[in-house]
């Protein structure tokens, strides 16, 4: 076996190792969002939908955000009554 083929070879395996990072953080993400009891239902629908059409801006913007969109629905609601 000589080098090249060493490096391929790291290379594929560190690849599968990102794509099943990837995969659990949307997954724990999917997750956190339906057993979410402080979110409306519309709301997990989106993020679902975030999850779902845009994988990496979706968990990057759950992990950012998606925490407090309880008190972003609130926000919104109060100023619209």
């Amino acid at each position: 076996m000589n080098t090249p083929d060493v490096l391929g070879w790291v290379l594929i395996v560190l690849g599968f190792v990102a794509l099943a990072a990837w995969l659990t953080f949307i997954v724990i993400a999917a997750v956190q969002v339906v057993r979410s009891s402080r979110m409306e239902y519309a709301s997990k629908l989106l993020w679902i939908a975030a999850l779902v059409v845009f994988p990496l801006l979706g968990v990057l913007a759950w992990y950012a955000v998606g925490d407090r969109t309880r008190r972003i629905e609130n926000a919104v609601h109060s100023r619209f009554r």
